[in-house]
């Protein structure tokens, strides 16, 4: 399958789940879909990386951004940015860290909980551990989502691994 690149404006939308977004064009679209698989990498303006889907709405096809990569990105809405698509073929749509890896591949027992997962619930779980910067950090909370995981039997309720993340925290002295 063949990158495309367009060029298209940020725009806004109020929503308590998204804010900017691009509108993108329906031959693009319907390129990069097949069936619920809508996974994509993008690349705006040859510098910055993101792991999204091409999400439908009634207007059409759209990715969305938050704010950390339009403050990145330092442009405003309405401005015009280029953008490089290209099928998403990683296993869970999206890279995972050493760290994360080794802490739930490395058991059998949490790894099986894990594929159980839905994979928007796998993304959110390497998302934790990815969006840290300290290797130590992120082989602490690593541990704290496999205990979660063991605990919960994969019935997953993010508030209750925020919570067990910052007790794994204070009994690690984590900050």
């Amino acid at each position: 399958m063949k990158n495309k690149i367009i060029k298209a404006k940020l725009g806004t939308k109020q929503s308590n789940l998204w804010g900017y977004h691009f509108i993108i064009p329906d031959e693009v679209a319907a390129y990069f879909t097949e069936g619920k698989d809508r996974r994509i990498i993008v690349t705006f303006n040859g510098k910055i990386n993101n792991y999204c889907a091409i999400m439908p709405s009634p207007e059409g096809f759209f990715i969305m951004l938050n704010k950390d990569i339009v403050k990145k990105l330092q442009i405003e809405e309405g401005e015009l940015v280029t953008i490089e698509i290209e099928k998403d073929t990683s296993e869970y749509g999206m890279p995972i860290c050493e760290e994360f890896e080794a802490v739930i591949f490395g058991d059998e027992h949490v790894f099986a909980i894990f594929q159980k997962l839905t994979p928007g619930k796998q993304r959110n779980l390497i998302h934790l551990v990815n969006k840290i910067k300290s290797s130590d950090i992120k082989i602490y909370r690593a541990m704290a989502i496999a205990e979660y995981l063991i605990e919960c039997g994969g019935k997953m309720d993010f508030k209750n691994l925020n919570e067990k993340i910052k007790e794994f925290n204070q009994r690690n002295k984590i900050l």
